[in-house]
């Protein structure tokens, strides 16, 4: 693997990390605005669980195709290409006023999302300070959420200003800063390429190192629970505030889907010190408490309980996810790191997908509260599952 002459300083991590968070961020801007797109242009829950998922579509083929090129070209070469067109993607998502528009936008934004998450996800890892050893696979981690909480609670303020501009006005705003982040990470050092294979690693393969194949089962699982749930209250938690838990003001959709997003980068960098395996079970624990009090506000209709409820969840995934990447890299090799990212968020994304599309079908059938509980069902067992898993196989090791 090609090194920079230069040893990574602090302004080069935080500049990759930044970047990171505002691409992950342009992914959250449109969720506050699923509200405004059902009452002025009729788009269906179909539609904009529809839109989630072929989201992901374009995103899983970037990282199934793509996620270890920047192994063999280099960071810069991926990232930036990566970062302009979510610039494009925010553009086409400006102009929403029917359903097509949306799945445009949103499936050019899920190729964006698939570029960076390896190639600036690698970054991240290879500019972190030794002295930090936690610090990478909490910000690979955190920075998904943490975007999207940001994104989504800066187009909700919007919304909530200005409802008549705000659609257009949080994509161009949101097209600028990708623009600047673009530019940022152009002027980084290089920390990788110069290995042959370039076209070879365009293959749709999985690639997960032999030294982290124990594990990449179990951590999968528990990892996709928690995209598993966000990725319904991205695509659901607003109009779940609006008619199940009596809110009716746009930002508290907003606050719905931020909440759980945001805590979760918080804990996990809190929690960077702890050892990963103690920090993977230990946030699964609270993790499940925290979906079980989604259970409980959900059936007493209680906006208060459900952001309480989140912040738990939140915190308890952010743990737990920092724990699990943090288990996986250290078993895998340096230069490989995009690979692995790229492995596991496939997996993420390919579970939120698929849950998302078949709940937006079934809340036609059934009504949100109760796919809403059946889901939050489903995650539990899924984390209680992939931690016992994980901790297991980690102690066996």
């Amino acid at each position: 693997m090609l090194r920079s002459a230069r040893s990574p300083s602090t302004t080069t991590f935080t500049t990759a990390s930044v970047a990171l968070v505002a691409v992950c961020a342009a992914a959250g801007v449109p969720a506050p605005l699923y509200v405004v797109y059902q009452q002025t242009y009729g788009v269906s829950t179909i539609a904009l669980t529809g839109a989630f998922a072929v989201y992901i579509l374009p995103l899983l083929a970037a990282l199934l195709c793509c996620g270890s090129l920047s192994d063999h070209v280099g960071r810069r070469r991926v990232a930036v290409p990566a970062i302009l067109v979510g610039a494009v993607a925010c553009l086409v998502l400006a102009s929403v006023d029917s359903a097509a528009p949306l799945i445009v936008g949103r499936a050019v934004q899920g190729l964006s999302i698939g570029l960076a998450l390896s190639a600036l996800g690698a970054f991240v890892v290879d500019l972190a300070p030794a002295s930090r050893p936690g610090l990478p696979g909490a910000v690979t981690s955190g920075a998904p959420p943490g975007g999207i909480a940001i994104g989504a609670l800066a187009s909700g303020a919007a919304v909530q200003l200005a409802p008549e501009r705000a659609p257009v006005l949080s994509f161009v705003v949101t097209a600028v800063v990708l623009a600047g982040a673009a530019v940022a990470v152009a002027l980084l050092p290089e920390t990788a390429g110069g290995r042959s294979g370039a076209l070879r690693s365009l293959r749709p393969v999985v690639r997960v190192p032999p030294s982290a194949r124990a594990v990449f089962p179990t951590v999968c699982l528990l990892v996709a629970a928690t995209y598993v749930l966000g990725g319904f209250t991205q695509a659901l938690a607003p109009s779940l505030a609006v008619s199940v838990l009596g809110r009716h003001d746009l930002f508290s959709g907003a606050l719905a889907v931020a909440v759980y997003h945001l805590c979760g980068p918080v804990a996990g960098l809190a929690a960077a010190r702890l050892r990963a395996v103690r920090a993977l079970a230990g946030g699964a624990a609270v993790l499940a408490v925290g979906v079980g009090g989604y259970v409980v506000a959900i059936a007493v209709g209680s906006f208060g309980a459900y952001l309480a409820a989140a912040v738990v969840a939140g915190a308890g995934f952010g743990v737990a996810f920092a724990g699990a990447m943090r288990v996986l890299l250290e078993r895998s090799p340096a230069g490989v790191h995009a690979g692995t990212l790229a492995a596991v968020y496939l997996f993420c994304y390919l579970a939120a997908a698929v849950s998302s599309l078949l709940a937006g079908v079934a809340v036609e059938i059934w009504g949100l509260a109760p796919v809403a509980t059946v889901l939050c069902g489903l995650v539990v067992v899924m984390v209680t599952t992939g931690a016992t898993g994980s901790v297991l196989r980690v102690r066996a090791a």
